[in-house]
């Protein structure tokens, strides 16, 4: 099993590759090799925003049984004040280099893998500053529901996530009254997406 993460070194990274490795030496079979890929790897560079650098990264590692990303890129402001830039490097940052991913991965998952994205809650729910995360992750969970119809030899999900434990302090002012979750409960997401059957969903790891 050969599962590619893209963002492997950020918070939400580092636990999926964790509960991916957990889980394979449960009840997987063979020898799982996860190649960990971010724009600060030496071994494996990737920035999500260039399509050459998609393409680099993909050319390298060749075929792969599952390609799973975890990169943010958002950033918050207030409708009120924010410009066009904020709005279009969030979009750009995480909706566009997930799609950018997802293109590129086409050729090198195998038949019958799967394609896992990171949206989020914002945008489920009003949070302050966090219009432009509403765009990216919305924007995100509707290209997997419609475009995994159209890529029928793999499978295409998003996770949406909530603030991780980890992270909690630094975001709890934009998540007044929201209950953070363990990272290990959202990387469980990720394994259910990677590991599991579903196709064209949106799989909360949040309740």
């Amino acid at each position: 099993m050969r599962i590619l993460v893209i963002g492997a070194t950020g918070t939400v990274g580092q636990n999926v590759v964790r509960a991916l490795s957990a889980h394979h030496d449960k009840v997987g079979e063979g020898q799982l090799d996860i190649i960990s890929a971010s724009r600060s790897s030496t071994e494996h560079p990737v920035d999500c925003r260039d399509d050459a650098s998609v393409a680099a990264l993909f050319d390298r590692v060749g075929t792969v049984d599952a390609v799973v990303s975890t990169i943010g890129g958002a950033k918050w402001a207030s409708a009120s004040d924010a410009t066009l830039d904020t709005y279009a490097s969030t979009v750009n940052g995480k909706l566009l280099c997930q799609v950018r991913i997802t293109l590129a991965a086409r050729g090198h998952v195998r038949h019958g893998g799967s394609i896992t994205l990171t949206s989020g809650i914002v945008g489920n729910y009003a949070f302050p500053g966090g219009s432009p995360s509403a765009i990216a992750n919305i924007g995100l969970d509707a290209f997997v529901k419609s475009a995994a119809a159209e890529l029928p030899h793999l499978r295409l999900n998003t996770v949406s996530a909530t603030v991780l434990e980890e992270s909690a302090d630094a975001y709890a002012a934009v998540f007044p009254g929201f209950a953070a979750v363990p990272g290990a409960v959202a990387a469980a997401a990720f394994v259910r997406s990677v590991y599991g059957s579903e196709t064209g969903q949106t799989i909360k790891a949040w309740s």
